[in-house]
């Protein structure tokens, strides 16, 4: 489906490997950003259930596939992926395998919300069916509806385990009987991985955070239906935070954040919000966190993921409140937004070179910067309107 839908080439980009991108001259030459996708780890056992905090998380970049939680802590080189590991090598008289990694299989396992026990497969065919069931259904959008829920029956009797779970299989699991003493998945030969946001990390934090990468800043941008109505609270950060104080993570380290009812309280989810801006306040190094939550500019944008068909002039002004989200929908909300922006990329620059921060700049952080302020108490609901 990814493959179809996002790749422009022929048969799902079914010959697109993701190692290729490393082959790439304008990404070796750095003219192309570095893409990072996040999966989750899950016991094949328990697929149809979320993850836990402690299950791996791991990421595919160019060159590798692995992971940095203590666990595991091991990386297999990418373009190899399907061929057989023992304790992270390949045995004698075994074939090396290449084209595993195909860039449709790569991010469509992470983003494959199927596998929470048939939940969300059942509740998109019940949505398709009440379209379907209208009295303004034309009969070419009856056959079209049809079909698709055929398509979606279908995948869903052929996954992998037999079940209405989606999860995707790495078979043969990369790192069988590596660090067998603690890797929960050492004695599994099929490594089995889903979503990247089921376990809460909606925003791919974890491979910024690690302090071997000395990021800076991080702009999160949440579209994540926290809320009763579908709005994002501040969760996401709080779950990266909380996973990075325990003994999972190898040497992340993430900024402070209040907890919900706080976001709820101070608005923090209304608009932009910086995180972590005064670096001396912190324990460990960490990146200052620009917050961009989905709210309505110009657009009620809190759609649910199940809903599978928009309008043309929908899809559009979505994607337009998502342009006004990021710029302050082009300065009209702020007019220094841009500006503060560049102050949000220096900040960490400032800091490492005693730069005396400039007044503009000041202006920002004490306009976006969360002060440490905590409102426990139960928020109102939160009910927001579009601002322009």
């Amino acid at each position: 489906m990814q493959g179809y839908y996002f790749f422009n080439a022929s048969h799902g980009g079914v010959d697109i490997a993701w190692s290729s991108i490393s082959k790439n001259q304008a990404f070796q030459e750095a003219d192309l950003p570095l893409p990072l996708v996040v999966l989750d780890g899950q016991s094949f056992s328990d697929v149809e259930s979320d993850p836990t905090m402690s299950e791996p998380i791991y990421e595919v970049t160019p060159w590798e596939f692995g992971t940095y939680d203590n666990s595991i802590y091991g990386f297999a080189p990418l373009e190899y992926l399907g061929t057989r590991f023992v304790d992270g090598k390949v045995p004698d008289n075994e074939t090396c395998v290449r084209g595993f990694d195909n860039a449709g299989f790569i991010t469509g396992t992470s983003s494959d919300i199927w596998n929470e026990d048939g939940d969300d497969i059942i509740a998109i065919l019940e949505y398709e069916m009440s379209l379907l069931s209208t009295n303004t259904t034309s009969g070419a959008e009856m056959a079209e509806g049809v079909e698709y829920v055929m398509k979606e029956v279908i995948f869903a009797l052929n996954t992998t385990n037999a079940t209405l779970a989606g999860a995707s299989a790495f078979d043969p699991n990369p790192f069988y009987q590596y660090n067998p003493d603690t890797s929960p998945f050492a004695e599994d030969k099929r490594l089995t991985l889903v979503d990247g946001g089921e376990d809460g990390q909606n925003i791919p934090f974890n491979p910024l955070i690690q302090r071997k990468r000395n990021v800076d800043v991080i702009f999160a941008v949440d579209s994540a239906r926290t809320t009763g109505n579908l709005w994002p609270n501040g969760t996401t950060l709080g779950d990266a935070y909380e996973r990075s104080l325990v003994d999972l993570a190898n040497d992340t380290s993430f900024p402070s954040v209040p907890d919900v009812n706080t976001f709820l309280n101070l608005g923090l989810n209304a608009g932009p919000s910086f995180f972590g801006c005064n670096s001396s306040n912190l324990t460990v190094p960490a990146p200052l966190i620009v917050y961009l939550p989905n709210h309505p500019i110009t657009y009620m944008s809190n759609i649910t993921e199940l809903q599978t068909h928009y309008t043309a002039s929908a899809r559009d002004d979505m994607i337009t409140n998502g342009f006004n989200v990021a710029t302050q929908a082009n300065g009209t909300l702020d007019a220094e937004w841009t500006t503060c922006v560049g102050c949000a990329v220096l900040s960490r620059s400032f800091d490492r070179t005693k730069t005396q921060v400039p007044e503009a700049c000041a202006r920002c952080f004490k306009r976006y910067c969360w002060n440490g302020t905590i409102d426990s108490h139960t928020p109102a609901p939160y009910e927001p309107s579009i601002i322009l």
